[in-house]
């Protein structure tokens, strides 16, 4: 299969793409490299494109980038047209430093100015960690643009609390350390990362997936923003308070379902039910044995709750 674009691809882009291409190889999947200008700060936002139906956007967690998605293209782009950003600073959009920008109010703010640049009025939304938050987030601001709305893992945005790990990232001096520390340069020390962290089960995640993250932390910008998002999330104490949307999603009345893992490293699922119990028309998935990235966990489970979901079939109306 290919990875096509319809810009030509600069030489820093290059090897980036090149291992994004070959992730769409490894998959089997026909997708498009395209890119949307947007209002400043924004600037140039990168986004994956395939498929044929209505339109899905679909927002990544927080180190991640859209290459996250594409082991679920081959299930969503029989029945919608995908269009998976990365995140301003990540991947090969522009580079921002959220400490200027914050996050609550801007993270919706280019979303929607993203749909407007592809010509998106309405579209269902699915979300994985900070892009649950962000797909949250925009349902409360505006819930005229989006139709249903799937959380798959643990969204932000539903407590405060963070893995000791993460509050580390904000001890002075210490945490700037660990976070340079941590930067991954080989495919291994990426497998390795991401196993500790967002599945229980590497065994269906081929190497290939990891190159294009390997690859993106070379690329301007990219590290600097990231460790600014870092700075502002949260405090030693847990997530800024901004970020809290418990008492916002329950007034939503769209449909919605939360895919969640017991193995979440976030947050369990007992975070998550009292939630969608107060929502007028959510519904929440358990998936055992699932961390915070279900749908790349060796099972169909997390894939399959998600579709048939997005597509109308079962749940909430």
């Amino acid at each position: 299969m290919t990875l096509q674009y319809d810009h030509r691809p600069s030489e820093t882009a290059r090897p980036y793409l090149d291992a994004l291409a070959d992730v769409c190889d490894h998959y089997d999947v026909d997708a498009e490299s395209a890119y949307a200008t947007l209002p400043d700060p924004a600037g140039r936002v990168h986004y994956l494109t395939a498929g044929e139906g209505p339109p899905l956007l679909l927002l990544h967690g927080l180190s991640t980038t859209a290459t996250s998605w594409v082991p679920m293209f081959d299930a969503l782009t029989d029945q919608f047209t995908v269009y998976a950003p990365d995140r301003p600073g990540r991947g090969l959009s522009t580079a921002v430093d959220y400490r200027e920008t914050g996050f609550r109010e801007f993270g919706v703010e280019y979303v929607a100015d993203f749909l407007d640049a592809v010509g998106v009025e309405e579209t269902a939304v699915m979300g994985n960690s900070l892009g649950g938050f962000q797909s949250l987030a925009l349902a409360v601001d505006h819930p005229e643009r989006v139709e249903r709305l799937c959380a798959i893992g643990a969204p932000a945005g539903l407590s405060r609390d963070i893995p000791t790990f993460f509050r580390l990232f904000d001890l002075p001096g210490v945490g700037r350390w660990l976070f340079d520390y941590f930067e991954t340069e080989t495919v291994p020390e990426a497998r390795a990362e991401f196993q500790r962290i967002n599945v229980e089960d590497d065994a269906a995640v081929p190497d290939a997936y990891f190159r294009p993250g390997v690859v993106g932390e070379d690329l301007p910008g990219q590290r600097e923003s990231l460790w600014s998002m870092l700075e502002t999330l949260g405090t030693m104490r847990g997530m800024r308070s901004q970020f809290d949307l418990r008492a916002e999603v329950r007034d939503l009345d769209l449909p919605t379902r939360f895919v969640w893992g017991t193995e979440d490293y976030f947050w369990p699922p007992s975070v998550g039910r009292p939630v969608a119990g107060a929502m007028a028309n959510a519904d929440f998935v358990t998936l055992q044995d699932h961390g915070h990235m279900p749908w790349l966990e060796p099972t169909d489970d997390a894939t399959e709750a998600a579709v048939e979901f997005l597509a109308g079939e079962v749940g909430p109306e």
